[in-house]
């Protein structure tokens, strides 16, 4: 699977460190691209790629399709607490929509 968008730390406790307590910059990564795919065929959908360089270790983020709709929801909520308000707009339409075509 072909990944966009590769990030590199230099330890895994940098990963951890990074992400702990949520990451924002992630999240929109995951909310951009899965509203960039609501109708894509895939069945899994690339977000990221993350790699350690002291452990060579790739963790590799993306969103199986009949996942999208809870991942759109909990994006849902952790926009609201960013207050990214035009997200959540989009993320409600799109949710709508994924609901409808159900």
């Amino acid at each position: 699977m072909k990944f966009k968008h590769k990030w590199e730390f230099n330890t895994e406790e940098e990963i951890a460190e990074t992400f702990r307590g949520g990451n924002k910059k992630l999240h929109n990564l995951i909310v951009d691209i899965a509203l960039k795919n609501i109708k894509t065929k895939l069945k899994e959908i690339p977000i990221v790629t993350i790699h350690a360089k002291d452990t060579d270790v790739l963790y590799d983020i993306m969103i199986e399709r009949p996942d999208m709709i809870e991942t759109l929801e909990q994006n849902l909520t952790i926009m609201e607490e960013y207050e990214d308000y035009e997200r959540c707009q989009k993320i409600f339409n799109a949710l709508q929509y994924l609901k409808n075509k159900q």
